[in-house]
């Protein structure tokens, strides 16, 4: 892909590393490839970088568990990724995956995110490659889930609490509206099941830790190498 091809950040624009309302989910192949590059096992790279991050399941009261990383990004530094080569996929995906997916970059609209702000318009051959790796993100979030298994571990919130936060939120900063709603849900969540699923998921972590120091991933081999040849 050519140089003009590739997406341009605005420089010295980084919301998408440091909006806290929007922590960046990471897959089996994105710890894989990150813990290689940083030469760590998994139990460190979570202690080091990640915390477990609650996702709404869309059209319901659950939240979901996933590894994340800590907000605002520990890579980034002076406003630069620290892993650029080895970056997380939805680091590569966004923003243009909302335009390939006609979701349209709405909820991100007026919230400092000036690459959003300004506009863009990904060339065709940039669609392809976006298309290309979302192919890839969908095999990464499938062996995720099967690693994970976070679906068993989800928390439930009740309708009242939602219309509460509902109603708080009305009277919150569009800027600081996603952060709040994080924070309000996560303290609707019970500190014990909290607890008990942040030490489910290190032990996971220490099994894929160990998988990697037995070099024994073949159902992430295809989806671990580097992302150097798809730029």
């Amino acid at each position: 892909m050519k140089p003009d091809e590739r997406f341009q950040c605005v420089e010295g624009c980084t919301r998408c590393c440091t909006d806290k309302g929007h922590p960046l989910e990471l897959t089996a192949g994105d710890i894989v490839r990150l813990c290689r590059q940083l030469s760590i096992g998994g139990r460190d790279f979570f202690d080091r970088y990640c915390e477990i991050i609650w996702n709404r399941v869309p059209d319901s009261f659950l939240l979901i568990p996933s590894v994340g990383l800590k907000f605002p990004c520990v890579f980034l530094q002076e406003s630069t990724c620290a892993v650029y080569d080895v970056r997380p996929i939805h680091c590569r995906l966004f923003p243009e995956a909302l335009v390939i997916d006609n979701c349209g970059p709405g909820i991100y609209r007026n919230c400092g995110y000036q690459c959003i702000d300004k506009g863009f318009d990904p060339s065709m051959y940039r669609k392809v490659y976006i298309r290309r790796l979302k192919d890839i993100d969908r095999h990464e979030l499938r062996a995720t889930a099967s690693c994970f298994d976070n679906f068993k571990y989800c928390a439930e919130i009740k309708t009242e609490q939602v219309k509460d936060i509902n109603s708080f939120l009305s009277q919150v900063h569009n800027m600081e509206k996603t952060a709040t709603k994080r924070k309000l849900y996560y303290e609707m969540i019970d500190k014990r099941h909290r607890e008990r699923v942040e030490s489910v998921f290190m032990k996971k972590m220490e099994k894929l830790d160990m998988k990697l120091l037995e070099e024994d991933i073949s159902y992430l081999t295809v989806i671990s190498k580097s992302f150097r040849d798809f730029a």
